[in-house]
């Protein structure tokens, strides 16, 4: 196998653990909202489009006796709008 083809099985089995994971992660509802995260990326100086919102609805995902973790599809689909690494990040823990 290539080293290509091991990467996306990884990740592959990465995504279908998670999705597996998140029903017993998700407990409670989250105590932020879209309009947090779409709020947090205005304010940083970037348009808080259509796009934007769509991406923060990727709602953040509770963490078992810690604080909520962010989405890592609202991320991705931040940072390929343009917003930095670290503004997507908090973003997308306030969704």
């Amino acid at each position: 196998m290539t080293f290509q083809r091991v990467k996306r099985m990884v990740a592959a089995a990465g995504v279908v653990v998670a999705a597996g994971a998140l029903p017993i992660l998700v407990a409670s509802p989250a105590s932020a909202t879209q309009g947090d995260c779409s709020n947090y990326v205005a304010t940083h100086g970037y348009r808080a489009g259509v796009k934007v919102k769509a991406a923060c609805g990727n709602k953040a995902m509770p963490f078992p006796g810690g604080p909520d973790i962010a989405n890592p599809y609202c991320i991705y689909d931040l940072v390929a709008l343009g917003v930095s690494n670290g503004v997507a990040n908090e973003a997308c823990v306030r969704a």
